[in-house]
């Protein structure tokens, strides 16, 4: 027999919650920074981070060994530890050369409201608009408030000011004057 495969759905836009088969998932965090370094992973703008980002995002400092070990001991370790615990696996692959959201198994609601503006754009673009419209309008009801809303951190903010941009003029534009 084949066991189903369980989803984790991550909601990013308005609020932020993580749930697997509707219940929610990693509700208590033990530290504030391994929030903030997870949620930075989730910006659908970037989908894989280079350990230098990561450092000079986090601490303002290029990566070196030492950064390395540092970033290693004080989030990687626990965060995996954490999510472990918490999900039944850990959704994040590192590598050599930086860290990404394992999205194969992985719902991110701004994933997909990024990728429908991108093809609502695209079909806008090859003037069928009844198609762009579509999906203009699909991406304007996926968005429910702003990108992890009191949330921090340069790479969060930034997918933030992304986001709200991509809100504004592709979907509000597109869908306020249809062609």
């Amino acid at each position: 027999m084949v066991e189903p495969v369980t989803t984790l759905k991550i909601l990013t836009l308005g609020r932020f919650s993580i749930n697997i088969d509707d219940h929610p998932v990693a509700t208590d965090w033990p530290k504030e920074s391994l929030k903030v370094f997870f949620c930075s992973l989730l910006s659908p703008l970037d989908l894989y981070f280079s350990w230098d980002r990561i450092c000079r995002s986090f601490w303002d400092t290029p990566i070196s060994e030492a950064s390395k070990h540092r970033l290693d001991e004080k989030i990687i370790r626990p965060l995996s530890i954490f999510l472990t615990t918490e999900l039944g696996f850990n959704p994040l692959r590192a590598g050599d050369e930086g860290i990404r959201l394992d999205l194969q198994h992985t719902y991110v609601d701004a994933h997909e409201f990024y990728r429908t503006v991108l093809e609502g754009l695209r079909l806008s673009s090859f003037a069928d608009s009844s198609a762009a419209f579509e999906k203009l309008s699909r991406a304007s009801a996926l968005y429910t408030g702003s990108y992890l809303p009191e949330m921090h951190g340069k790479i969060i903010e930034n997918a933030r000011d992304g986001l709200e941009v991509m809100y504004r003029i592709a979907v509000m534009d597109s869908i306020s004057h249809p062609k």
